[in-house]
């Protein structure tokens, strides 16, 4: 694809996390540049158009956070955030995504190996408010700050913590 020069003024302190991060994503400037500017122009549009609220978003844990990102890069899929090295990794594959925590689950919250995540399009307090006004659903956690946003838990019938995410993007790219 061709490409055309894109010439902007940063603040000297943005410039140096932007530099810093293409590095631990192993990506050139241009192509997290474009990558960032893309996911942003997409979010922007996917928010006016008729989108689910909720996205799926399963989390695996995993023991080695580099041989796993191989194997699903070898599988198609692209580091959108985290780092390979690192103990978080989201990961698009396909129309889907898939994140990477480099620890054990917490069986205290009954987490597995596996965990059910959404992400949602909608302001966090407002899902809260509609499954606290269900009778089915049970609030495990009220909304919480985490380091990447703010989080709901709920559990279903059957025991399983469900998180949804209201993600930051600001907070952990």
């Amino acid at each position: 694809m061709p490409r055309q020069q894109f010439n902007v003024n940063l603040d000297p302190a943005l410039v140096r996390r932007i530099k810093h991060h293409a590095v631990d994503v192993q990506l050139s400037l241009s192509d997290l540049v474009a990558r960032v500017l893309q996911q942003h122009l997409d979010k922007e549009s996917a928010m006016t158009e008729d989108q689910p609220a909720l996205i799926l978003q399963p989390m695996v844990h995993v023991e080695d956070m580099p041989a796993s990102v191989a194997f699903y890069e070898a599988l198609g899929a692209t580091v959108e955030h985290g780092s390979r090295d690192g103990d978080f990794v989201m990961l698009r594959i396909g129309a889907g995504r898939v994140g990477l925590l480099a620890h054990p689950p917490n069986p205290e919250q009954h987490e597995g190996q596996v965990e059910l995540n959404f992400e949602t399009t909608e302001p966090l307090e407002t899902v809260e408010a509609r499954l606290r006004a269900a009778a089915a659903v049970t609030i495990a956690q009220p909304t919480t700050d985490e380091g990447f946003g703010r989080q709901l838990q709920v559990t279903t019938p059957d025991g399983l913590l469900i998180k949804i995410n209201e993600l930051d993007r600001e907070l952990y790219t």
